[in-house]
């Protein structure tokens, strides 16, 4: 299972891998073609976070997802999103 968004100007990719007995691999990749926003030097990529989970539930990616926006939210408060 894999979603793409955008979110203040970044696009939030998430992947949800199946694992033996029902769990799953979520991995969240966050980029932004704004050099200002680049937090990984050299890369697109602002964050990058992988979380072994419980159920294959999208729910349990979406909660993951849910935590990378409020981490962009910190960073971007005092960016202009227009």
């Amino acid at each position: 299972m894999s979603a793409n968004t955008h979110y203040r100007r970044f696009e939030i990719v998430a992947t949800l891998t199946p694992l033996p007995n029902h769990h799953g691999l979520a991995t969240v990749t966050v980029t932004t073609t704004d050099p200002a926003r680049i937090a990984g030097l050299g890369t697109d990529r602002f964050l990058h976070t992988e979380r072994w989970v419980e159920s294959l539930n999208p729910d349990a990616l979406q909660v993951i997802v849910d935590e990378c926006k409020v981490a962009i939210d910190h960073y971007a408060d005092n960016v202009d999103d227009s």
